[in-house]
């Protein structure tokens, strides 16, 4: 889903409709985060029509990818049927919302300095009214800030779900109001796996044998092969301290009792080249993610940045295209689910609103999505714990 264009809910009142055409002038289109991997790589939005989802999928597809032999009788002995292979899945699509509220002097003044800006337009610009258009402005611009912080905390809300499977293999929340817990499966030998040649923080490690000795595993296994890493700076800027790739190099790994770096030798050597070599051996293109989201404790001063993905481990993802060979459905590897809101226009995606009903004074403004993230095929994917 390229976008989503956000409307009124219909059918709208006259009365409501004069009302916020003099409002606040919310932005009627949002479109998804193009920040965040989460939706824009790893599970895209899927338009579906209600909140409780059943999705078909195949687990493992035909047991031994070939064509059976068929009797003419299909009910004969030669005509197998398994009801594992084929399965069904559920979701529940939950709606995620924030609001701001305007207080009566907020709204009264915006509203009065407007008017009163739209009656001296056209009047000397030497009149001493210049206030008016401040204070218009600087309201304005806090509306637009707090528009755009709704939405920080929504994007980074569905970013938290689709890293939190990754890192978990399930999506785990307590607010003390809702609590939920969902499981997808990954199997634990392929979650924080230790790699092969020891941890990274040595000399004597071998990412490019870690890496084949794990898609090998995987190709034995589920017929598949990851072609994607999802990893941090911190991770890619070990690689090349491997004694493998001083070797590499040609030069000496000291000389009179100190240690060569060949970083400062060569010109073009370091972590991005050692990269591109780990690359081209196994076939896996490497991906730098190092975002975070901030928050703070209530009563504290200090911001926190908490990262989506641990900063010590690979992730490992299959491409899309090598999943047509096991599921045929739009779901694929995992897909984030959107739901229609009437606040949307009966659209699915983001949607926002205005109330004034509740208080003639005030001003209400919310932004909300209704999705959720699944992902029938978690034990396509294996995380590697790579530094302590």
């Amino acid at each position: 889903m390229s976008q989503s264009t956000l409307h009124f809910a219909s059918p709208v009142g006259l009365d409501r409709l004069v009302r916020k055409e003099v409002a606040l002038g919310a932005v009627r289109e949002i479109q998804p985060p193009q920040d965040h991997i989460g939706i824009s790589q790893i599970a895209p939005f899927l338009d579906v029509d209600s909140d409780d989802v059943i999705f078909d999928y195949i687990k493992g597809g035909l047991q031994d990818g070939l064509a059976p032999a068929r009797a003419e009788d299909a009910e004969s002995e030669l005509s197998q049927k398994d009801d594992l292979t084929y399965t069904q899945g559920r979701a529940a699509i939950v709606d995620w919302s924030l609001k701001d509220k305007y207080t009566a002097s907020d709204v009264t003044r915006y509203r009065e300095g407007l008017y009163l800006q739209q009656q001296i337009s056209g009047q000397s610009g030497s009149l001493p009214l210049n206030f008016v258009g401040r204070t218009t402005e600087d309201f304005e611009k806090r509306l637009a800030r707090h528009t755009a912080m709704r939405r920080r905390r929504l994007d980074n809300r569905l970013e938290w779900m689709i890293t939190q499977a990754l890192e978990t293999s399930g999506i785990a929340y307590n607010d003390g109001k809702i609590k939920f817990t969902v499981a997808y499966g990954r199997p634990a030998g392929q979650t924080n796996a230790a790699p092969a040649s020891g941890l990274y923080n040595t000399t004597t490690f071998d990412p490019i044998g870690d890496i084949n000795a794990m898609n090998d595993t995987m190709f034995a296994t589920y017929g598949v092969r990851l072609s994607k890493a999802i990893t941090s700076r911190k991770v890619l800027n070990t690689f090349w301290k491997s004694d493998r790739f001083v070797a590499r190099t040609g030069l000496v790994v000291s000389s009179g009792g100190t240690k060569i770096d060949p970083n400062y030798l060569l010109d073009g050597w370091g972590p991005d080249a050692a990269q591109a070599v780990i690359e081209r051996a196994t076939g896996v293109q490497f991906q730098v993610y190092d975002s975070v989201y901030r928050s703070r404790a209530v009563g504290s001063q200090t911001w926190v940045n908490n990262r989506f993905l641990s900063e010590n481990k690979i992730y490992f993802l299959p491409e899309p295209g090598a999943m047509t060979e096991i599921d045929d459905t739009d779901i694929g590897f995992a897909k984030t689910l959107t739901s229609p809101h009437p606040e949307g226009d009966w659209t699915s995606g983001y949607y926002e609103w205005e109330d004034e009903k509740r208080d003639p004074w005030m001003h209400v403004r919310g932004t909300g999505l209704k999705a959720f993230p699944v992902f029938p095929y978690m034990e396509y994917s294996y995380t590697m714990a790579v530094l302590p």
